[in-house]
C-alpha cells in the first residue's frame, strides 16, 4: 500500500495478507473497494513479473484488470467478473488476459 509520511495510519490487515500471500509464491493484487473503479492499491512483484508491467503502471488501475484484456477476451466473462466484483457472492470466471508484449501463454513466463 501507498504510504505518505507519519501520517498514513499503518493497516495490518493487509500487510498479514501480503506476508501471507508472497510467501505461497502467489501473484496478486489488492483493490479498494470504497473507491471508483476498485482501484488497484497493491501488486506484487510476481503479478508484474507475470504481466510484463511496472507496479507504477499497475497502481491505480481497476481491479478488473482491463489493461490485460485482449482480442480473446470474452465479453461475457468480463461481464462476469465486473458484477462478481460489484456484489458479495464468489465467482470463478475464466478470461484470457494478456501480457504487455501480447503473449498470453503463461508458458512464456
Amino acid at each position: 500500500p501507498v504510504r505518505r509520511g507519519h501520517v498514513a495510519p499503518q493497516n495490518t490487515f493487509l500487510d498479514t495478507i501480503i506476508r501471507k500471500f508472497e510467501s505461497q509464491s502467489r501473484k496478486f493484487v489488492i483493490a479498494n473497494a470504497r473507491v471508483e473503479n476498485c482501484a488497484i492499491i497493491f501488486c506484487n512483484d510476481g503479478f508484474c513479473h507475470m504481466c510484463g508491467y511496472r507496479r507504477a503502471e499497475i497502481m491505480q488501475k481497476p481491479c478488473t484488470c482491463n489493461f490485460l484484456y485482449g482480442p480473446h477476451t470474452k465479453r461475457l466473462a468480463i461481464a462476469q467478473m465486473a458484477q462478481a466484483l460489484l456484489g458479495s457472492e464468489e465467482r470463478k470466471v475464466e478470461i484470457a488476459l494478456y501480457r504487455k508484449d501480447g503473449r498470453t501463454n503463461p508458458e512464456d513466463y
